[in-house]
């Protein structure tokens, strides 16, 4: 299966579990627990607005009061009270999350508290949903309710609830506002949304916090498009006016006050002392009362605690409110996973080897945390889970389908390609095995032939088995030089070897690596030769052909058998330039092409213009000699060489011929300096040597 095509279905494969995981409410869970981590991190998290104050009816005061005679319930005049001083102080507002849905013991402490309520600009009473009946307790309770709804456009599709408490009329009444206390937990029962309206006979009724910020302000609401508009701030919600509380912090986070220390206040005031709290000290304030005491605690669960105060809840969303800076909750879980499925699968196909493609997945990963959480100090909820689990399950089904699959192709690849490529190319070539396919492609490289001269009168000296002992120690030496240059061992042919530099693996330096492998293994002859005269053998010589071209390189053969080697006219002429060398008795030619990039750092001379059968334009040929400047009398008989070549193509025969004489004198064993001067002998000679022989 092609790669691209495995990729594509692992990353579509992944996405479809993210997606039925997300439909059965896993992932929902698992997003859930990212969310919690981010609010204990305490990233980005605000401290509270100074301007709300909590009062607590707490076991304390409880306790306090019942040494006092007053056993709890309290008379409800003491509310009326502590609310007449909060007013003397300047509140902007005093929200009760208290519901007072039973009459007092005493009724005229009812209508006493009632007055106080009237009296006082922004109250705010609790009041609760419920699902156990149509409506109010009374006909006349549900006509209460109707005109404390707010006309809202556009929430027609919402939920209906079913029936509601009120607080007494004589409490209800006077108040400002009502706010419902009704707030809804996650899936796995922790608050961290808090719902901000709720629907009852197609009218839309604020919660406690959206009341009390409305009472504070003054301002109206409007919903639109899960945007809520409280005068001018806007508050981004769900498409059902649920919001992402943005905490403040945990259980008494918020100024703090004690209720029983306010009305005692009152009375010291009122005996000429001077008080706990003085009245100025509620100034601009927004005053919240809620009890936290034995036997009346409002607790819920949430990711800082498992018993945080409710009040501090409505605190948290009404600071959430006033500020304008609740969670911006960004409902893409499937569009995140999607990425992180294309991600994943990207990163494990894209990187070789096993140890990258797993640090990129890690990389990954971290980048989505690191992410999550940079965006949740700036007060935006990121999906996290759900990318996070494309991403795992794709990076691992690309990486269960490489080791499957690509790892088998690569054992294979590997075993076949080690006896004939260095490890280096060996380990290009297996980053992307697919590459290695029946076809090929036009590429630049530089061919090598290699033919064993004197092989026929060795094996005359030999038993096969050395015969063949001798073949294997000969191949491995020569062809230990082509791999140490990175080239490539395309196939034996004989006692010939053919070698190819530049595929399949890119080399810009592939003519360098080809003639320096050709010095290496003349070298490598040498020492050969050393060991058949030790042993009494006769001599064999390497001669050796060069050239650079284009050639078709690729995967040749049927389907299931093919080797992987070079066609074309470079081919030929690299295989025709070794032959040459039989009829210039060199050991090494290099055509012009292979040459030129290659001299840098190699001694050798120019042999001359040769036409070869099937060419019409002659080429330049050379003879590398050795590697770098080589020994004062190389040099300078590459010079003496260069100098009868520049008199033959100046026109200038005789100074040419007397040239080569001289040299040949000195050098007699030189059969090219021999060749130039029988040449040179006859007359009309062009200077250029023509092979009719392949």
């Amino acid at each position: 299966m092609p790669r691209l095509l495995a990729a594509a279905l692992i990353a579509v494969a992944a996405f479809v579990v993210v997606a039925v995981l997300h439909w059965l409410g896993a992932v929902t869970r698992l997003e859930l627990l990212t969310h919690d981590a981010r609010i204990l991190s305490d990233v980005g998290r605000k401290p509270p607005r100074d301007d709300i104050v909590i009062a607590w009816l707490d076991q304390d005061a409880i306790d306090y009061m019942r040494r006092a005679g007053t056993p709890f319930p309290w008379p409800r005049s003491v509310y009326g009270d502590v609310i007449d001083y909060l007013n003397e102080g300047g509140a902007k507002a005093v929200v009760f999350d208290v519901l007072y849905n039973e009459p007092g013991l005493v009724a005229a402490d009812d209508t006493a508290f009632g007055e106080a309520l009237g009296k006082t600009k922004g109250s705010v009473m609790a009041f609760k949903f419920v699902g156990y009946r149509e409506g109010g307790f009374t006909p006349a309770e549900s006509e209460r309710m109707l005109p404390r709804g707010l006309a809202i456009e556009g929430l027609g599709g919402w939920p209906v609830e079913k029936g509601f408490s009120l607080p007494i009329p004589e409490i209800e009444q006077p108040s400002d506002l009502l706010g419902f206390v009704n707030v809804r937990t996650d899936t796995d029962k922790v608050h961290r949304g808090y719902d901000l309206l709720r629907v009852w006979s197609g009218k839309a009724y604020p919660s406690l916090a959206l009341a009390a910020a409305m009472a504070t302000t003054g301002d109206r609401v409007a919903f639109d498009d899960a945007i809520l508009r409280l005068g001018e701030r806007t508050i981004a919600t769900d498409a059902h006016g649920r919001m992402q509380m943005a905490f403040r912090g945990g259980p008494l986070t918020f100024p703090h006050v004690q209720l029983i220390n306010i009305f005692e206040s009152m009375l010291q005031v009122g005996e000429g002392k001077e008080p706990i709290y003085p009245a100025a000290r509620f100034k601009d304030k927004v005053v919240l009362v809620g009890i936290n005491a034995e036997g009346y605690a409002d607790v819920v669960p949430t990711p800082l605690s498992t018993n945080f105060p409710g009040v501090e809840l409505h605190a948290t969303a009404l600071d959430n409110l006033l500020s304008g800076d609740p969670l911006r909750r960004i409902d893409r879980d499937l569009v995140f996973a999607a990425a992180g499925a294309l991600a994943g699968t990207v990163m494990v196909f894209a990187l070789s080897g096993a140890l990258w493609p797993a640090l990129g997945l890690l990389a990954l990963l971290a980048l989505i945390s690191a992410s999550s959480f940079w965006l949740f100090a700036g007060g935006v909820l990121l999906p996290t889970a759900a990318p996070m689990l494309g991403t795992l399950l794709a990076g691992g089904g690309a990486f269960l389908w490489r080791l499957t699959f690509e790892g088998r192709k690569r054992r294979e690849m590997k075993r076949a390609f080690t006896s004939y490529m260095a490890p280096e190319v060996v380990a290009e070539v297996l980053k992307n095995p697919d590459s290695i396919q029946l076809g090929g492609e036009v590429r630049q490289v530089t061919l090598l032939f290699t033919d064993l001269a004197g092989f026929t009168g060795l094996a005359e000296h030999m038993q096969p088995q050395e015969l063949v002992a001798f073949l294997n120690d000969y191949f491995t030496r020569m062809c230990d030089r082509v791999l140490e240059q990175r080239g490539v061992i395309d196939k034996f042919i004989g006692d010939a070897i053919m070698a190819m530099f530049g595929a399949p693996v890119p080399q810009a330096d592939h003519s360098t690596r080809a003639v320096h492998a050709a010095l290496g293994m003349l070298t490598e002859m040498t020492r050969i030769n050393a060991d058949l005269r030790a042993l009494g053998r006769p001599e064999v010589l390497t001669r050796i052909g060069i050239h650079t071209g284009e050639a078709v390189v690729g995967n040749m053969g049927s389907s299931k058998r093919f080797d992987y080697t070079a066609i074309g006219d470079t081919v030929n002429l690299a295989s025709r330039l070794e032959g040459a060398n039989k009829s210039f008795g060199t050991l090494c030619l290099v055509s012009e092409a292979a040459w030129q990039p290659a001299c840098k750092g190699v001694l050798g001379r120019e042999v001359g213009l040769v036409r070869v059968k099937g060419r019409e334009q002659p080429i330049r040929v050379y003879e590398p000699l050795a590697l770098g400047a080589g020994d004062d009398d190389t040099r300078s008989l590459v010079t003496r060489h260069q100098d009868g070549l520049r008199a033959l193509r100046e026109g200038r025969p005789a100074d040419a011929q007397r040239a080569f004489s001289t040299l040949a004198r000195e050098r007699p064993d030189d059969a090219l300096i021999a060749l130039y001067c029988d040449r040179l002998a006859a007359a009309g000679w062009d200077g250029v040597f023509t092979l009719d022989a392949k």
